[in-house]
């Protein structure tokens, strides 16, 4: 069985050797390539596979060319970065018309429409299940990137707004449960806002020494900034953000309230660390912004991360975040 971490390992020892334009390569949000002395290019893209990232049954052709758009949209926010352009590849199967074609062009140009970029191409090809691949390509400059890489033992680890609605969201909709109260959970998880202002925020006020989006779980994104750089973190799970309608609900799908919070993803809000004498100027952001930002542990010397209940012992979590594999 190839899984995506052992595909990455593989990937990463086979393509070592970079030129000197490559400010950042693989293992990142994005990629920075040296475009001009005053900006770096930025480069993310983003697979939605059927059956794997979406079930085709449950969402419009709209929302899921908008939503694979925002996935991509998301990498750029997460290195402080401005997205400016994208490209769309397609693969259709016997089951798509030519209706169906048009709805997802136009959740792609509401994508596009949305977060000011203009589609510059792709390609169109038959396959046996239906995915979209977007690529965002953005802009910044040198001094500003913010990497997964540079959190510090110390540093204080928070998260923007709240985490396990999509997941939950997710949930409801394969249960068949579309009524009103479950309405705002489902809306996270078709239609995400990737934080774009609090990541180019962060970045212009050197607050944050590594950041990264929410896609595959606060856990395992969470170790991607920490554990693979040979650090760890604590965070206390009372101290997890979530929304009211995700606490009211939860308990419908699963018998621990953090579960989804912990190990679902799709939220695309930031994990990002920040020297403790930087948290006025978090706070600050926080409020003029109007996102909530948590604080919610801190980067250890070394592995693992370390989640802490109530009188500080440490939890059994197994589920740690969505891992692709085949």
């Amino acid at each position: 069985m190839i899984d995506e971490l052992s595909a990455l390992r593989l990937i990463n020892e086979r393509f070592k050797n970079v030129s000197e334009n490559v400010t950042l390569g693989i293992g990142d949000d994005a990629a920075a390539v040296k475009i001009h002395p005053q900006k770096l290019l930025l480069a993310s893209t983003d697979s939605q596979v059927e059956d794997v990232h979406f079930i085709k049954r449950l969402t419009s052709a709209k929302d899921l060319g908008r939503k694979s758009v925002a996935a991509s949209v998301s990498d750029i926010g997460a290195m402080g970065g401005v997205p400016k352009f994208f490209l769309a590849s397609i693969g259709f199967s016997e089951d798509e018309d030519e209706l169906f074609l048009g709805e997802l062009i136009d959740g792609l140009k509401a994508g596009g429409d949305e977060f000011e970029l203009e589609l510059i191409g792709g390609n169109l090809s038959a396959s046996r299940k239906l995915f979209i691949d977007t690529t965002v390509l953005g802009e910044i400059e040198p001094d500003l990137i913010v990497r997964r890489s540079g959190a510090r033992e110390g540093d204080v680890v928070y998260v923007s707004g709240t985490v396990g609605d999509s997941s939950l969201g997710l949930k409801a909709l394969q249960a068949g449960k579309k009524d009103e109260k479950y309405r705002f959970l489902i809306s996270r998880h078709i239609s995400p806002q990737p934080r774009l202002t609090l990541g180019r925020e962060l970045a212009e006020k050197r607050l944050a020494t590594s950041m990264i989006d929410v896609s595959d779980g606060l856990i395992l994104d969470l170790e991607r900034i920490t554990v693979e750089h040979g650090l760890g973190a604590e965070i206390n799970v009372e101290k997890i953000p979530t929304s009211t309608f995700y606490s009211d609900l939860v308990s419908d799908f699963s018998s621990y309230p953090y579960e989804l919070a912990l190990s679902g993803g799709e939220d695309y809000e930031l994990i990002f660390t920040s020297p403790k004498e930087k948290k006025r100027e978090v706070e600050k952001i926080s409020e003029r912004l109007k996102i909530k930002i948590t604080e919610i542990g801190f980067v250890t010397s070394k592995p693992p991360v370390i989640v802490l209940g109530s009188g500080g012992k440490a939890l059994k979590t197994d589920k740690r975040g969505f891992v692709h594999s085949r």
